[in-house]
């Protein structure tokens, strides 16, 4: 027997995680045997098996285990802050593969949309900042996170949010972010933020489309509402300061 008591190489070789993903593939392994080849070992008491299940038992599932904090994660017995580092790291690789599949060149026909398929991301505490990118067919072809802020507000820069289209060559972009207190409706900072958007774009030959502002289970659109409109329009691209939502 080689190694502590707690490692897997105790187990009978047809049931080792890692045994078993190198014979049949990873896909066939079980979310508490891939949880287990994340941890790796175990305690005197319990085996990575036996560690992973409790957790999978202890938070509901992989989805709720991927929201716990890195300290969270480390109050399971034999799960210290590195392992449950390597236990985030992980969850995020999953978040970044799943995301870059299901936005890739995308088109969006509607802006409710483009809201569902960033709901859920933009669920946050803190208020979160990000830039979608299109071709000219209004298919996605990129995101970034270009700012996080506090449960106040979220400072973004122009160069920010055009730096990474114009390396990406998009034809237009939308913004959106979220209000962590709950009503989506846009502050005057935001409409101002959104001018200042929208004339930097217009120099850059880079379209902003719309803004959507999350919070308390909805969203407001920039573009639904006809305040994108408005500014397009403008004479000097500031006569914005009437939103519809007033």
């Amino acid at each position: 027997m080689i190694g502590n008591e707690g490692t897997m190489r105790e187990l009978p070789a047809e049931i080792r995680p890692y045994e078993k993903a190198l014979a049949l593939g990873a896909d066939k392994l079980s979310d508490t045997e891939l949880l287990a080849v994340l941890i790796k070992s175990g305690t005197k008491k319990k085996k990575a098996l036996e560690t992973a299940q409790e957790m999978l038992t202890r938070y509901g599932g992989l989805r709720r285990m991927a929201e716990q904090s890195i300290a969270r994660l480390s109050e399971t017995e034999g799960i210290g802050s590195v392992k449950a580092l390597t236990l985030k790291c992980a969850f995020e690789l999953g978040t970044r593969v799943s995301r870059e599949s299901r936005i890739t060149r995308v088109q969006i026909a509607a802006v409710s949309d483009l809201a569902e398929m960033y709901r859920a991301e933009m669920n946050s505490p803190k208020e979160l900042f990000r830039v979608v990118m299109f071709d000219i067919k209004s298919r996605i072809i990129r995101d970034e996170l270009v700012s996080v802020g506090t449960s106040d507000r979220a400072l973004v820069d122009p160069k920010e949010v055009f730096l990474p289209a114009l390396e990406h060559r998009a034809a237009s972009i939308a913004v959106m972010h979220n209000h962590p207190a709950g009503d989506p409706s846009p502050s005057t900072e935001d409409m101002e933020t959104t001018g200042r958007l929208f004339r930097a774009g217009r120099l850059l030959g880079i379209t902003l489309v719309d803004h959507l502002i999350y919070g308390g289970g909805t969203y407001y659109s920039f573009y639904e509402h006809g305040d994108m409109q408005r500014i397009a329009f403008s004479a000097d691209g500031e006569g914005f300061a009437g939103s519809s939502a007033a």
